[in-house]
């Protein structure tokens, strides 16, 4: 009798709340997403990340990446804090003056290459982003960079400083449009869909890419130089993180499987995306026979002197916020040499 009666409230329970217990369990996390799905950060980055913690949590976490975008990329940090979006991921540049100390990888030559920026930015950020307090409201779970940019050209290349005097050239962030400033040019807002057609018109001369962004953004036709500034003229820090009431509301094992998977590990996933996507995108540049050009020692260290200004700016606003600047500068760019991919081994 007893059997009968708990199958019969079961049956009940079931009609009820329309979900097995396991089902009642899952919880959906909402992604937003500004991309394209096919853009490397969102392939290679985000939806690996999210499928790892699916496995990692048994399913009880399921991932909604979204296809379609709920306000162009500066709103997103905001949608985020307001709980439109569980989780989002941005460009800290978008926002200029909000996430300053953060891109501390933004800065000038800070960056040798994607996996060594990616590692110092989380490392740095790890170690000194609570004092910041930049990002209340959420729960940043992960910093990665661009790969090195180029400076492709509609015409000649840039070999020299003069050369980028009243050049047009179309920046993606603050930090950058101060550099382009910096070296004589003018920066050019324009969303990176309409890059080729505003080089095509003239309304830019050149642009501040990485290869990979070039080719998938189809740049590639109006392109005839590139540049290489190395080693690394500057780079853009993204952030992923979480509305704090969707974090707050995980179990404790749910935060140790994004944890795991998190920091580091979607450091490491930038660094293989953007070393990926530079070959096809170097590929793609020479199918058209783009020229390379490599900028000399000399000239690239007339580039670091009239940059200073940049790092002197940083440390400033670090001072005025009671921050250390110089030591999280200096643990930074020791993060990065730590963790750069370009190392001597197997060398007796």
């Amino acid at each position: 009798m007893r059997l009968a009666l708990g199958l019969a409230a079961a049956a009940v329970a079931l009609a009820i709340g329309g979900a097995t217990p396991a089902e009642a369990q899952q919880k959906t996390i909402r992604v937003g997403n500004w991309l394209p799905m096919h853009h490397l950060i969102v392939k290679g980055i985000i939806e690996p990340w999210a499928r790892a913690i699916e496995t990692e949590t048994g399913g009880e976490l399921k991932f909604e990446i979204m296809t379609s975008a709920l306000g162009p990329p500066p709103a997103t940090f905001d949608l985020v804090i307001d709980g439109a979006l569980d989780v989002g991921y941005g460009v800290s540049g978008h926002n200029p003056g909000r996430f300053t100390m953060t891109q501390v990888m933004d800065l000038p030559f800070a960056s040798p290459d994607p996996w060594a920026g990616a590692a110092a930015a989380w490392a740095t950020y790890e170690r000194y982003g609570e004092r910041y307090g930049e990002h209340k409201g959420a729960k940043v779970v992960g910093l990665w960079v661009h790969s090195i940019p180029y400076i492709s050209m509609r015409g000649d290349p840039i070999r020299t400083v003069e050369d980028m005097a009243g050049k047009k050239i179309r920046v993606g962030g603050n930090v950058t449009g101060r550099i382009v400033q910096a070296l004589g040019g003018t920066p050019v807002q324009v969303p990176p869909t309409e890059a080729q057609q505003a080089m095509a018109r003239g309304v830019a001369d050149g642009i501040t890419f990485p290869l990979e962004s070039v080719a998938f953004f189809n740049i590639t036709p109006a392109i005839r130089s590139t540049t290489a500034i190395n080693p690394g003229l500057y780079t853009d820090t993204f952030w992923l993180a979480f509305n704090e009431r969707t974090w707050n509301g995980l179990t404790d094992r749910q935060k140790a499987a994004v944890n795991k998977h998190s920091g580091m590990a979607i450091a490491t996933m930038a660094g293989w995306a953007w070393t990926n996507g530079d070959t096809l995108g170097r590929k793609a540049l020479e199918a058209r026979n783009v020229q390379f050009v490599t900028m000399a020692d000399a000239e690239v260290a007339k580039i670091r002197e009239r940059l200073k200004v940049l790092e002197e700016e940083w440390l400033a606003e670090a001072r005025k916020r009671n921050l250390p600047g110089d030591e999280i500068l200096a643990y930074a760019r020791a993060m990065a040499q730590q963790y750069r991919a370009e190392k001597v081994v197997n060398v007796p």
